[in-house]
This record gives structure tokens, C-alpha cells and sequence, in this order.
């Protein structure tokens, strides 16, 4: 099958960030450490003598300071307010002791203190900070969440969690802990939110051997927090998401179809696995339409696995794919020899560059989820109506696409502000991209005017409308109603208003009725349309306009309330001009007996009153019947 080509759209869907962090790169001075929670790295050169200094995306959260050198650092973060540095040291007998700095300003105030972990013989394996003035020693005995009191100089106990563990993972988008027991064989979650120590449910994993560190990833995804494994079974490498908190029960299972060494990032709600050795990275959607087994979903990638664009630092190619990278959480890449920190950012328009005809709507449908897809979604639009001799049906299922997003939207939002449903709003869904028919109108049909196949593609829109069941919007129906009168499609405009796509609406019935010149029909189609909409005074002024005055007093007699109201002289100047113009008498006579019937019934006259200036035309009526 041949594939589409997005026009002007960029060959790679991944890249780096344009500009990288830069900081002093690794040496046997500098020691290069990354805080995955504040996205910042600290390049601590001569055990801090000569100088720390600490680089984020984020330049008002920059800077450099001073310490002494009281051992080997393993490990260095700042709080989430930049007021407390933690630092764990590699010395013999100190295994369960973290130092702690004062800070103020983002420098040192010279105010340090330490705390020691209440296991006696344990060893720090690492600690994180869940929230401001709270720190979790992960040891290998377990869990302590702390308070730390800054002027008190102390830490203060909160909760302490007993486990036996080798090794642990930490996501700071949803303090989340996981620790690795019984080699790897067990996987226990814990949350630390709100000042405490939740276990969640263990994971378990029935696979031939254990599970390493490497292969152990938590993630923050669509909302929810997973737990991502690599599955090294011999064949390709499988990648299985499993929900810690907020994903429910159901399992995702991604198929790579590679096999080595890998990494993840999180961009936009998408799962990026990122391979070293063929240098590509994939892209995984797990709220795409899957079918659930055994509540377990299986996914292939978006697009096919390809490079991320190439990078270029200090005027020079980038190595790509470095084994010198390390790949954080959601989106970080570092290069401690080149002393290079980016973000991995999604390239939006790189989805469609080239992707099988038939997989047109899939890649709408993913960027219908991506904050930064709907531009991507004109073009791809736009190039499908101009191509629309090739790729009529791919349009069609991409209006399908969006106006189901559209009225999932508009669904939700009803339910949120109809009493009763007020628990719909404490779980938002996501809606990134939302693409309304006055965007569609305004981005992309209305550049088309002059499209050998518009009529095909506004029929396809609107039949799309219909089946979501989304009422036409005045400026869509104005639009496809001009375009398919002025084609020569009447009979497809009727079969849409027959078929209700086209509902029933007074601009639209002036806007037919303003075409009849063109297409008779469309006239018609207005008059008919009034009528449904008891718009009786409008139908009887075009019947009049139209030069049917008999038509017009049977209209406003059937409504009571026109005809006894309509002026007698209206009728009857139209009923002259009728008879002169058709040399039809008897039209005139007609409408004359009608009034003079409703003068009688009215007032119990036959006569017109003076008011009425209906002189000219009782004579006229005589003149007739003298003839006669």
C-alpha cells in the first residue's frame, strides 16, 4: 500500500532540546550528579572545594557555591524550595548518615547538620524528597519519611516502613516508591504522599528469572502511575506496563521487536523506548483503541522506529544514541562527557511524514491526544482535501475521528453542569486537542473553495456530523449549502436535508431561498424548511415575493392567526399583478372572495374599511365582473 507524505512536515518525530543545559563535563575532578525530582544536574568539582555548581531548564533555579570536602559524594539533591541540601557520602561507617545545608537566596547560610537513620546497621541506598521539608531515607531495611525542621537544625520521625530491599525506582510526578526484594523477584510499591507511607499492591511477576534494575522503570502516564518492566525472554523484548495507582486493573504489553539494551521517556502522554544499538526510538500510545484480553492490551508502535533528529553542539555533530547517555525521568537525557542535559521534545508534524495510507486516521487520533497536534491536523487535513481523489475515505474516518473526540467532550460537559452529575467533574478526561466545526470551517474548508472535489468532502463532513449526532453549525451548513448549489448537487443537498445531516434552521432557509436564482430547487428546500419551522409569516412573504398569491392565502388561512392579521391590500396588489402578468382574472376574483368572506366573519360586513386603501381594488374587482 503507498503511503502518505505530509508535505513540508519534518522527517523524525523526536529530537532534542535545540539548546542543551551545558555544565562541566565528567573528569577525574568533576563528579556529575542529576536530581531527577527538580531536573537538575550538579557537577561538585574537587569534592566541592573549587566550587558546586547546579544547572536546571529552569535559569532562576541556577547556582554555584562552596563546600568542604568531607568525602566521596554518592549522592546530592536540593528540596523542592531550594532552601535545604541533602548529601549522602561514601565513608566507612557513615552508611546510614545524610548531611544537610541551609540555604538562602540559593547560597549556603554555613548552617549544617546531619541525621542518621533509625536501622542500626543499615545502609542508605538512596532518599528522595516527596514534598517541601520532607525527605525519605530508602535503606536497605525499608522506608523513613522525615520531617526536616531547617531552624531547628533536627529531622523529626513521621512513619518508618520495614522492608528487605536490594534496590529501589522513584517517580517524582507521583511519589511513588518502588523497592526491589527477594533479589528482584518481588516489587513493592509504596506511596509517600501526603506525610505517609502507603504500601500498595505488591507486583509480582511469574517470569524465569529475576528482574534487574536496569529493566525497572515507574512512570507517570495518561494520569495513572505504572510500573514499566523489559521482557527478556529469549525473543523480541517486551515492555509490560503495570498500574501502581490510578490505571486500573488493566495490563499493557508493548511489542519493540528489538532486542538489547533500552531506555524510556514520557513526552505528552506518549511512552518513548528508546534503543541503543539500532539507534531508534519508538513511540507507544496506550490510549489508543486496543482490543483487552485477560485485562491485558497488546500495542504496537505509532510509527515505525526511527532515529531522533540529529543534535549539534558546539557547532558539531552530536553522537547520537551515546553510550555516554543517561536517560531520566519523564524526558531528560544527559551526556556527562560532553556535559550536555536535554529534554527529549515530540515533533509533531514527524507522525505523518510517511505512514501507510490506511493509517491516516490513527495518526489524527493520536494527535488529537498531544497538546501540540492540532496544527499537524490542519495540514494533514488540508492535504487530504486537496488529494481527496486518492484519499476521500482516509478524510472521511479523520472527520470521524474528531468529531468523536468532539462529542465526547461536549457529552462530559453537559453531565458536569446537569445537577446530579457532579462526580464528573472531580475525574476530568483528557482533551488536548479539540477541533470544533468553526475550526474545520475556517482551517480548512474555506481554503478550498475552488477544490475540484469539494463537494464530495463537504458531503463526507457533514454525513460525519450527522453520525455523531452534532448539529451543523450555521457557518459549516452556510458553507457546504453554497457549495453544493452553486456545483449543481441539489440532489444531494435535498437527500442531506431529507436524511436530517442538514437540520432545519431560519439563516439556512434565507441562505437556500437566496439561491434560488441558481438552483430552483434550493428555493423550494427553504420554503419546505420554514414551513417545519412555523416560520407561516416568512413562507406566505416568499410565496408572495415568489408571484403565487393563491398559494400565499392558502398558507395563511391554514394558520389562523397570519390571516386574519395579513393587510388585505398585500394580498390583493399581488393578486392584481398575478392576474395582469398571467391573464388570469380568476386568481384576482379568488383572493377577493376570500377577504370579503373574512371581512364578514370578522365584522359582519363585506367592506373594506377605509384604513384598509382597498378602493383600487374593489374597483378593479368590478371592472372585472362587468366584463364577465
Amino acid at each position: 500500500m503507498a503511503n502518505f507524505c505530509l508535505k513540508d512536515s519534518d522527517k523524525y518525530y523526536l529530537s532534542l532540546s535545540e539548546q542543551p543545559k551545558r555544565f562541566d563535563a565528567d573528569s577525574p575532578v568533576t563528579n556529575v550528579f542529576f536530581d531527577d525530582t527538580n531536573g537538575e544536574v550538579f557537577t561538585v568539582r574537587s569534592g566541592g572545594v573549587t566550587g558546586v555548581t547546579v544547572n536546571g531548564m529552569d535559569e532562576t533555579k541556577s547556582t554555584s557555591f562552596r563546600m568542604q570536602d568531607k568525602g566521596p559524594i554518592i549522592s546530592i539533591k536540593f528540596s523542592p524550595d531550594h532552601k535545604i541540601l541533602a548529601i549522602q557520602r561514601n565513608i566507612e561507617g557513615h552508611n546510614a548518615t545524610v548531611e544537610f545545608v541551609n540555604f538562602k537566596d540559593l547560597a549556603p547560610t554555613n548552617v549544617e547538620y546531619y541525621h542518621t537513620c533509625k536501622w542500626k546497621n543499615s545502609k542508605i541506598l538512596g532518599f528522595v524528597w516527596p514534598k517541601v521539608n520532607e525527605i525519605a531515607f530508602i535503606t536497605d531495611h525499608g522506608v523513613e519519611l522525615l520531617q526536616v525542621l531547617p531552624d531547628k537544625k533536627q529531622l523529626k520521625t513521621i512513619k518508618a516502613t520495614s522492608f528487605s530491599c536490594a534496590w529501589f525506582s522513584w517517580c517524582s510526578q507521583s511519589n511513588i516508591i518502588l523497592l526491589a526484594g527477594n533479589n528482584g523477584a518481588l516489587l513493592q510499591p509504596f506511596s509517600l504522599n501526603n506525610s505517609t507511607i502507603n504500601k500498595l499492591q505488591k507486583i509480582e511477576m511469574e517470569w524465569s528469572r529475576p528482574i534487574v534494575e536496569r529493566d525497572v522503570f515507574i512512570l507517570r502516564l495518561c494520569g495513572a502511575a505504572w510500573c514499566a518492566l523489559f521482557r527478556h525472554s529469549g525473543g523480541p523484548t517486551e515492555v509490560w506496563l503495570i498500574p501502581i495507582s490510578g490505571g486500573g486493573a488493566t495490563q499493557h504489553v508493548l511489542k519493540t521487536g528489538l532486542v538489547g539494551r533500552f531506555a524510556v521517556s514520557v513526552i505528552d502522554q506518549l511512552l518513548v523506548i528508546h534503543h541503543q544499538s539500532s539507534q531508534t526510538s519508538q513511540i507507544f500510545d496506550i490510549m489508543d483503541e486496543s482490543k483487552t484480553e485477560n485485562n491485558t492490551v497488546i500495542h504496537v508502535p505509532v510509527v515505525q522506529g526511527i532515529s531522533m533528529k540529529p543534535a549539534v553542539v558546539d557547532d558539531q555533530p552530536c553522537p547520537m544514541y551515546s553510550g555516554n547517555w543517561v536517560v531520566f525521568q519523564p524526558n531528560y537525557i544527559i551526556d556527562a562527557r560532553l556535559g550536555c542535559l536535554w529534554r527529549v521534545n515530540l515533533i509533531p508534524s514527524g507522525l505523518a511524514h510517511s505512514v501507510p495510507k490506511d493509517e491516516i486516521p490513527k495518526i489524527v487520533a493520536v494527535l488529537l491526544r498531544r497538546k501540540d497536534g492540532k496544527d499537524t491536523i490542519y495540514m494533514i487535513l488540508n492535504q487530504l482535501v486537496t488529494e481527496a481523489g486518492t484519499y476521500l475515505v482516509e478524510l472521511t474516518k479523520a472527520f470521524d475521528e474528531i468529531n468523536s473526540v468532539y462529542r465526547k467532550w461536549a457529552d462530559l460537559e453537559v453531565a458536569r453542569n446537569t445537577a446530579g452529575q457532579a462526580g464528573v467533574s472531580r475525574a476530568p478526561a483528557h482533551f488536548p486537542v479539540l477541533v470544533s466545526q468553526a475550526d474545520v470551517c475556517a482551517r480548512v474548508l474555506q481554503a478550498h473553495a475552488d477544490d475540484e472535489r469539494l463537494v464530495q468532502v463537504v458531503t463526507a463532513y457533514l454525513a460525519s456530523l450527522s453520525r455523531h449526532d452534532m448539529v451543523v453549525q450555521h457557518p459549516v451548513a452556510e458553507l457546504c449549502v453554497r457549495t453544493l448549489v452553486t456545483r449543481g448537487a441539489g440532489g444531494r443537498l435535498r437527500s442531506l436535508v431529507r436524511r436530517g445531516c442538514l437540520g432545519d434552521a431560519r439563516p439556512l432557509a434565507c441562505q437556500l431561498l437566496s439561491l434560488g436564482h441558481i438552483d430552483p430547487a434550493a428555493a423550494q428546500i427553504a420554503l419546505d424548511m420554514m414551513w417545519r419551522l412555523k416560520a407561516y409569516g416568512e413562507v406566505v412573504e416568499v410565496l408572495l415575493s415568489w408571484n403565487e398569491p393563491i398559494s400565499a392565502v392558502g398558507v395563511a388561512k391554514q394558520t389562523g392567526g397570519i390571516w386574519l392579521n395579513i393587510p388585505p391590500r398585500k394580498l390583493l396588489a399581488a393578486a392584481k399583478h398575478y392576474a395582469e402578468d398571467k391573464n388570469e382574472p380568476t386568481a384576482f376574483m379568488a383572493v377577493y372572495h376570500a377577504l370579503v368572506a373574512r371581512n364578514e366573519r370578522l365584522r359582519g360586513s363585506p367592506h373594506f374599511l377605509k384604513g384598509d386603501q382597498c378602493d383600487v381594488y374593489v374597483e378593479y374587482y368590478k371592472q372585472l365582473t362587468s366584463e364577465t
